[in-house]
């Protein structure tokens, strides 16, 4: 259900009393949230309050990051489909959202938008973390 169908409220208070229940046992653990599909709850996943917002491949990086503010990490937000291309792609996609959240001066986990996709070509998938592994030498 889209977030216009739905009432996200209830959910979002108890997935908000969860991650501090955590955060009182777990201090040092950071917590990150991660919805798949989630491009449309964004400003309801900042408010539980976690360490880190995955932002997946429906939303663009910058916009993403704009909508949930300062002060959250942000994971993402590569589209998985992307390995299915040639690996000059890929590095070019890689190295794209890895300047787009270095733009907007937030610490950020290089992922994809919703993990491997089945029949994805195993060497691409070497190849994608070869890239993200090292795109900070690639300036």
């Amino acid at each position: 259900m889209s977030p216009l169908q739905t009432d996200a409220r209830p959910r979002a208070a108890a997935l908000t009393q969860v991650i501090q229940s955590f955060k009182k046992t777990h201090p040092h653990v950071p917590i990150i949230l991660y919805i798949s599909g989630g491009g449309g709850l964004l400003e309801r996943m900042a408010e539980c309050q976690p360490d880190c917002i995955s932002i997946d491949q429906s939303v663009d990086i910058v916009d993403g990051i704009r909508r949930i503010g300062d002060g959250f990490a942000v994971q993402g937000n590569m589209d998985p489909g992307v390995l299915f291309g040639s690996k000059e792609t890929i590095e070019q996609r890689v190295m794209d959202v890895v300047k787009k959240a270095r733009s907007q001066n937030v610490r950020h986990v290089m992922n994809l938008g919703h993990g491997v996709l089945p029949g994805t070509p195993e060497e691409n998938v070497a190849h994608y973390f070869e890239v993200a592994r090292t795109a900070h030498q690639r300036w």
